[in-house]
């Protein structure tokens, strides 16, 4: 079983030349040190021992009928199964121009003609070698890849369940405000995922953006908590007046969260509660704190804003008018532009009936 491994593990050398001779006298010299050997005397010969096995190395003369060694190079070049095997011309070079081709399509190195065999085995050797070390190199990639997204995914379950402890608290702290952090988690959700269909919006309303926005919006009242004079007032202050007392909520709230991502390596929930705890009384037109405007407030503050103020309006307005439902509309269109990102409310006037929970 050992030895059939070992065989398994031997380089395969693909030797392509028109003359038989040339294919020959290489393919002694390369099966004399240990390799395997694939023979062909075209290019597309080649190509189909190829589809049979996969060579590790190919050494090929530059000067072929009908498909030459430039073209079979800039050919294996061009496709992502065979790029990275080292090529190597077999050829008398009399130009700088020809050695220049041959390296713009591809080639590693040359074997000038006639065969010398440890120039041949010392020129196979190192690039051998040197493929090995860029395999090895590109498997150790991978794994550290594969490694780093299960820690991030491990960090992103971790600090999910941080926030909803957090927001667990705060209903427990206010049992009538349970339903609004729901609502507004779910509101947040469904206008980043129609802001995925905007022009210019797509790359950064990732899947992974909407899923976390909906965690980390729940708890954009924290500050409230924090300061503990009025658990609703901070939430409830449409437009920003009492902007001393909005001050304190977002920088008490964005300081609780920040000491908790000390502890948790800054991960994507706790990184975006901490935007929107601080930032979501920030107004489009630059009024309301911090004193941002336009594309400086964060993206999930802004939209926290509209989500946050839209339901604070429907729960005001519950069962009193059958036409209040149009006020709301009306009154949210009115801060487009002044209170709200204008992109933002286009998507709510799209989809505000899915907004509306029983």
């Amino acid at each position: 079983m050992e030895s059939e491994n070992m065989k398994k593990d031997v380089p395969t050398i693909l030797i392509v030349d028109d003359i038989s001779m040339n294919v020959e006298i290489l393919e002694n010299i390369i099966s004399h040190a240990g390799y395997k050997t694939l023979c062909a005397l075209s290019v597309e010969e080649a190509i189909d021992l190829m589809k049979e096995t996969m060579p590790t190395l190919v050494l090929s003369d530059l000067s072929m009928p009908e498909v030459d060694g430039l073209e079979f190079c800039r050919i294996l070049k061009s496709d992502a199964a065979t790029r990275d095997i080292p090529f190597i011309f077999i050829t008398v070079l009399n130009t700088s121009e020809e050695k220049k081709q041959a390296f713009l399509a591809g080639a590693v190195d040359f074997i000038p003609k006639p065969f010398d065999a440890t120039e041949v085995i010392m020129r196979v050797n190192n690039h051998l070698n040197s493929y090995r070390m860029q395999q090895e190199m590109a498997d150790y990639n991978r794994k550290m890849h594969k490694l780093l997204e299960f820690q991030k995914q491990q960090l992103q379950r971790e600090q999910k369940k941080v926030l909803l402890a957090v927001e667990k608290i705060m209903k427990k702290r206010n049992s009538t405000l349970g339903e609004h952090l729901d609502n507004v988690g779910y509101y947040c959700g469904l206008l980043a995922q129609g802001l995925q269909f905007l022009p210019g919006d797509e790359k950064e309303i990732t899947d992974e953006f909407v899923e976390t926005i909906d965690t980390a919006a729940k708890i954009h009242g924290i500050g409230s908590f924090v300061v503990a004079e009025d658990a609703n007032s901070c939430d409830g202050d449409i437009g920003g007046s009492n902007l001393e007392y909005i001050k304190k909520c977002s920088e008490e709230g964005a300081k609780v969260l920040e000491e908790i991502c000390a502890d948790q390596n800054h991960g994507e929930f706790l990184s975006m509660a901490v935007k929107i705890a601080r930032y979501y009384h920030a107004n489009w037109d630059g009024t309301g704190y911090p004193g941002l405007k336009g594309e400086e407030i964060p993206l999930e503050a802004r939209i926290t804003a509209l989500a946050n103020d839209f339901d604070n309006l429907v729960a005001e307005r519950r069962d009193k008018r059958e036409d209040s439902m149009e006020e709301i509309i009306q009154i949210i269109n009115d801060g487009s532009g002044s209170l709200y990102d204008p992109d933002i409310v286009k998507v709510f006037n799209k989809i505000w009936r899915q907004m509306i929970r029983d």
